[in-house]
């Protein structure tokens, strides 16, 4: 997570589209791997770019996203803190991909050198979505771009407003909270399509496939996690699985007036979400709900009215 905010690109601008901007709705060109969206870009020069979509990430170019453009780059003498260079938005050939609105017409992405795990070009994160309305579509595995304000037509019980840091009432950044009830509590979450698990090969048999190491998760804070873990010794417990860190099977979630479940639940460090991931959200949350939580549901994300609404 550490890795994945400090790249945000939160620059100011004007909105700025494509000339061959096509109507709107629009499906983007992108498959949904292990409930997780990516994008496939062509750049002019034939390669395709592999762009891992998150809600909860930064806006960036990879260092193989930079040498399939031609990108000159040079490794940092801290990689995990410092960019290996900046480059343009790049001039897709083929199917449109929507420019960051925040990006504006001069700005530039960090060019990053990813871990050896990651194996996508670069992040289409916050920034991206931030400013537009999206859909999520978990059943069908498709990512609509739609027309600003149009939702869908259901019960209210299933429309949810969600939570954004904003100053002088515009947005500062995007990452959205979400709220959800699980054991009877309320708890809040960043909305996190691209949260992931990671797992070694008994957690990831106990998931469903060993040979699926990384697919879409959740996570909540270690002190959440023990307290479920005192009050439900009958929940299914891995003391490690996703790297180190403890997981819990949570037989049922409530969200937007549905009931859902079971989801797992990784543990991560109370101060990655109460200190750490609060700087960029309007209030500290509890964790973060990604794909494995949204499976079966078709999700309207319309940023700029916070609005999400949920289909099943």
């Amino acid at each position: 997570m550490l890795r994945r905010i400090a790249a945000l690109s939160l620059l100011a601008g004007a909105p700025a589209f494509a000339a061959d901007e096509p109507p709107l709705p629009y499906t983007l060109p992108a498959t949904m791997e292990h409930h997780r969206f990516v994008v496939h870009a062509e750049t002019s020069g034939g390669q395709t770019l592999r762009l891992f979509t998150d809600t909860g990430g930064g806006l960036n170019l990879g260092t193989t996203g930079a040498d399939k453009l031609g990108i000159a780059w040079k490794t940092p003498a801290n990689p995990q803190a410092e960019p290996a260079g900046t480059a343009p938005w790049p001039d897709f050939a083929g199917p449109w991909i929507p420019r960051p609105e925040s990006l504006g017409t001069e700005g530039t992405l960090p060019v990053l050198v990813a871990p050896p795990w990651m194996k996508d070009d670069g992040m289409l994160g916050a920034p991206w979505f931030g400013g537009r309305n999206w859909e999520f579509d978990y059943r069908a595995g498709t990512l609509r771009l739609l027309r600003d304000g149009v939702l869908p037509e259901v019960d209210p019980a299933h429309v949810v407003k969600l939570g954004f840091q904003r100053r002088d009432g515009l947005a500062t950044t995007h990452f959205p909270r979400i709220a959800a009830r699980i054991d009877g509590e309320e708890l809040h979450f960043l909305f996190d399509t691209g949260a992931t698990f990671r797992l070694d090969e008994s957690a990831a048999a106990k998931l469903g496939d060993a040979a699926v190491k990384q697919r879409a998760g959740s996570f909540i804070t270690t002190e959440v996690l023990q307290r479920w873990r005192a009050k439900h010794p009958d929940w299914e417990y891995l003391p490690k699985g996703d790297g180190p860190m403890a997981m819990i099977r949570v037989p049922e979630v409530e969200i937007a007036g549905y009931r859902t479940g079971p989801v797992w639940f990784s543990a991560r460090p109370d101060q990655a979400f109460h200190a750490y991931m609060a700087q960029w959200m309007d209030r500290p949350v509890d964790g973060a709900l990604g794909g494995n939580a949204f499976a079966g549901f078709r999700i309207t994300v319309d940023y700029p009215s916070a609005t999400a609404v949920f289909e099943r």
